[in-house]
């Protein structure tokens, strides 16, 4: 996450996140899942502007009119909560620009409320405690609390128990998010929990070395096939993927999809693997890294 002022008020760009491992080993009493994610921002970026409003109000406009600008977007939520815990009375104006695909796994609706709390933390001047800045984002949504940290964490519980991990280098990926989305709360209500969960271990072992012909070997999605059986379609996504191996080390879908991705030994086998994927018609194909 990028925070940085303007002339007239404050700038946020917002990453998308990659899921390199996800597993759900049970479903929690409260209706939530347990996960165990390793999960990586990447520079595709929402770009927010937030400016100081007098009248109290919090308004929010997006440039994609198939996204509610009311309580239901997680951006608006996300100011109206820190706005209550800090006893603010001014209220902002707000203005997203979307670049990260709707129903795609990538959270960009998280990201972009976990920009808000830091942007208006430092619009209105509050200097929140970062613990008290986790809080409120774990209580907005599962993925808020990880762009809090960065550019990769192992996250667990619903999502908001966050570990930052240190990232030796550059990993660069082909990203492939195709037309179609998926509803996160539909993949879930159809997941069966496995009587065995997968451990997070090796990936996070492979991350440690920087080695990416380790790490894809170990990526996993225990969400993947239920995705695909609502969506038989994204199988044409997933086997063009696969059909690379001499450009990547593995693919994988990204949370509950519907967005896939290639994880490249390096940029040029990235960019070669969106050549080839560019004239399918799959969808937006694009080069994103994550970087330390």
């Amino acid at each position: 996450m990028i925070v940085r002022p303007i002339a007239d008020g404050v700038e946020a760009l917002a990453p998308a996140k990659l899921n390199l491992f996800l597993e759900v080993p049970r479903r929690r009493p409260d209706g939530y899942h347990e996960v165990e994610s390793l999960m990586v921002a990447v520079d595709l970026f929402d770009e927010l502007t937030f400016r100081d409003d007098e009248s109290g109000a919090i308004s929010l406009q997006c440039d994609d009119p198939s996204l509610p600008v009311d309580g239901r977007n997680l951006v608006v939520r996300a100011a109206e909560a820190l706005k209550l815990a800090a006893g603010v009375r001014s209220g902002a104006r707000i203005t997203l620009k979307k670049a990260i695909p709707a129903q795609a796994g990538l959270a960009g609706g998280s990201s972009d409320a976990a920009a808000t709390l830091a942007a208006l933390d430092r619009l209105w001047g509050l200097g929140i405690p970062p613990g008290r800045l986790a809080e409120l984002a774990a209580g907005i949504g599962s993925d808020v609390a990880f762009f809090q940290h960065g550019p990769a964490a192992a996250c667990r519980g619903r999502g908001e128990l966050v570990e930052p991990l240190t990232l030796p280098t550059s990993l660069t990926f082909v990203l492939v998010a195709p037309r179609v989305g998926l509803s996160t709360a539909d993949v879930y209500r159809r997941l069966t929990p496995p009587e065995t969960p997968r451990p997070m271990g090796p990936a996070l072992d492979a991350l440690a070395l920087g080695d990416p012909e380790a790490l894809g070997r170990c990526l996993f999605n225990r969400l993947q096939p239920v995705a695909e059986a609502i969506r038989p379609e994204l199988a044409s996504v997933r086997d063009a993927l696969a059909g690379l191996s001499s450009h990547l080390c593995g693919s994988l879908m990204s949370g509950s999809g519907s967005a896939y991705f290639g994880l490249a030994r390096d940029a040029e086998d990235a960019g070669r693997a969106a050549d080839v994927l560019k004239p399918l018609g799959l969808g937006l194909v694009r080069v994103v890294t994550c970087g330390p």
